[in-house]
This record gives C-alpha cells, sequence and structure tokens, in this order.
C-alpha cells in the first residue's frame, strides 16, 4: 500500500491532483469556500473511484495549506465509501452501509482501518460505527470537519459522515493515538454534568468552573486558554482520553467533549512533546519495518499550541521523516471506541 499526495495552496485542485494517476480510493480536504466545486472537480476527474471529503486545515508532507486543498490518493487497497446520515437523529439507521463496504472490502483485523470525517455528534457516531467496526476488530480513525457538511463519492451531505474502509492488499495497518499530556496524579469524580451540552458542572461536588481555576491558580480569562497545557482527562481503564475546555458557563465549564456523571476525571500537564512526537514514530517503525505512509487528524488545538511554541514547521518536518505524511487539522478525534480532544490520531500502513 502506497499513497500519493498532492497539494494546491490557492485552491486548484487539477494542481493538487497533478500527480495522482488510477488511484483506488481518494481523500480530499479543502476550504469551505471551495468545498462543493471541488467535491464536483473530483467525481468528473476521477470516475467510480471511491471518496470522502471534508473541509478544514490540511497538511502534505512539510507544508500546511489553511485556504488550500490537499488529495491523498491510495493505492494497493481495497476500499469502498459510504454515509452515515441523520447523526443528529438516528445514524444507526444506516449501519447496513458500513456492513456492506466491510464485507465488499473483505476487511479484517491487521490490516484494515475505517477513516472517518464527521460534521458533529461524535459520541454517538463513535458508537454506531463500532456496532460492526469493534467486533471485526478494525480500528477507527478520524475527526470532526471545519464545516456543516462531507461528501461521499461526489455527493455532499449534512448531519453526516462520511467512512472509507481501506484493506492494505500487500501488508498491515496500525492505527495510533498521541498525547502530549500526562496526569497529575489526582482524581476527581465528576458530580454533575449536562451531557447532551458537553457541560461539565460540579467536580467532586463543587463548582466546575471555580474548582479548575482554584486548582491551577488562574483568572476566568486564562481558563479558555489554560486548556492548552491543562486539559482534563478522563480515566478508561488504562488509558486517559483529553477533553478539552471551552469556556466558563457561569460555575460550569462547556467543554469539547461530553462528560458524563460519576466519570472518573484527572488534570493533565503537558510534557516533552518533541520526545513523544519521536516516540510515536519509533513505535510505527517498529511495529511496521518500513512505514510507506501515515494519514493523521491532529486536533486544532495542537497546532495552535505548536504554532504559539514555534514548533509547527518542526513538527511537520519530523512528521515526515518516511517521506509519505498527510492529513487534516480537525475540531474532534476519533480513536477506535472513544471521542477524544488535544490529541494527533492516524492510521500507518507498510
Amino acid at each position: 500500500m502506497k499513497q500519493i499526495y498532492g497539494q494546491s495552496q490557492n485552491g486548484n485542485l487539477k494542481e493538487a491532483a497533478a500527480s495522482i494517476s488510477n488511484p483506488e480510493a481518494l481523500i480530499l480536504m479543502t476550504s469551505a469556500e471551495n468545498f462543493d466545486k471541488h467535491v464536483n472537480e473530483l467525481s468528473e476527474m476521477y470516475k467510480g473511484v471511491p471518496s470522502i471529503g471534508g473541509i478544514g486545515i490540511s497538511y502534505a508532507g512539510t507544508s500546511v495549506a489553511e485556504t488550500g486543498v490537499t488529495l491523498i490518493g491510495l493505492y494497493g487497497v481495497s476500499a469502498c465509501a459510504g454515509a452515515i446520515e441523520e447523526l443528529s437523529t438516528m445514524p444507526v439507521k444506516y449501519i447496513k452501509r458500513l456492513t456492506d463496504a466491510i464485507n465488499a472490502c473483505g476487511a479484517g483485523a491487521g490490516n484494515s482501518a475505517c477513516f472517518d470525517f464527521t460534521t458533529g455528534c461524535d459520541g454517538k457516531l463513535v458508537t454506531t460505527l463500532n456496532v460492526e467496526l469493534d467486533k471485526r476488530n478494525i480500528p477507527l480513525i478520524g475527526g470532526t470537519v471545519d464545516g456543516p457538511t462531507i461528501s461521499v463519492n461526489g455527493n455532499i451531505y449534512k448531519d453526516a459522515c462520511a467512512f472509507l474502509i481501506i484493506k492494505n492488499k500487500t501488508g498491515k495497518i496500525c492505527a495510533y493515538k498521541e498525547n502530549i499530556y500526562l496526569p497529575t496524579g489526582q482524581r476527581f469524580v465528576a458530580t454533575k454534568t449536562v451531557p447532551e451540552n458537553m457541560t461539565l458542572a460540579e467536580v467532586d461536588g463543587h463548582p466546575a468552573a471555580k474548582f479548575y481555576q482554584e486548582v491551577l491558580g488562574i483568572s476566568d480569562e486564562e481558563v479558555a486558554t489554560q486548556t492548552f497545557k491543562n486539559p482534563f482527562g478522563r480515566v478508561y481503564g488504562n488509558e486517559t482520553y483529553l477533553i478539552s475546555i471551552k469556556e466558563i458557563n457561569g460555575n460550569a465549564l462547556n467543554c469539547y467533549k461530553q462528560v458524563n456523571d460519576m466519570d472518573i476525571l484527572t488534570l493533565m500537564e503537558l510534557k516533552d512533546y518533541k520526545q513523544i512526537v519521536k516516540d510515536t514514530l519509533d513505535k510505527m517503525q517498529k511495529d511496521l519495518g518500513q512505514v510507506s505512509g501515515i494519514i493523521s487528524v491532529n486536533c486544532l488545538f495542537r497546532y495552535l499550541l505548536f504554532q504559539q511554541e514555534g514548533y509547527l514547521n518542526d513538527y511537520f518536518r519530523e512528521m515526515n521523516r518516511f517521506n509519505s505524511h498527510a492529513g487534516l487539522v480537525g475540531v474532534g478525534e476519533h480513536y477506535c471506541k472513544q471521542h477524544i480532544n488535544q490529541t494527533m490520531c492516524c492510521i500507518a500502513f507498510d
């Protein structure tokens, strides 16, 4: 399996597609302004090729396109694309589309993955997709786009998820998540929440906003940016999944991920992210031997943090160690059974 990608900073899809000939699957990432046009152009340029598309900042190799377009062509794969519609009401109604795609590709454990773009309702979506993916041991990697629409095979959908089932015909596919934060060691309980609004109202019986501010010694104004250094973490078995704080809402905190009553929480702190990135790439190389490519979703907050720290260009150079890394800056990430924040998740393949 391999990928070939192209990019145009000024939003010229034909320029981005110049090196991509006869692909077996396509992933389109572009701006809201050009989304509809690019989806239509793509379906004309590559008739019959399964494709998904999403809106957002994209990257390919060492280059970032904040308003341009990036196109990934996949080779040596069996692939099927589909849409899960009515995300906010009844996504399970469309689960047969996923089942049929998995069966058509012959996807299974070790050599396959599901890559997705969604317009929202992440928790509900991840649960729905794993009705099929979990029992077949197929990992889910993807994220939330920065817009109200996604595309599948030239068709545009709202309130929907675009999924691409990928089977590597010649080797393995491995899934990874990268967390650049570690728990402080303290654990707390979410004692009052409003899950449908992703609101954390009380922690250990105390107003959540006041609790967060007092533990860290910060002001109201610092809360929204402090999450760059100290997000919450939800403890789930041996794993910790990040929860980004959006804003203060009275005495509560609005978050970017659903929190439920009695969730076990911890405060996280930023660690040596440069070393963590190197460690992730080392693990890929150990697992796969020769890494042919990486397709990732990086959280917008990671992107902004790395930009703020002056590390962003070095980050993309490091991630391009194997000369084939591309992906999307998302506003929420999916890793297997979890909707997560402030994380990089990816598939790597040989």
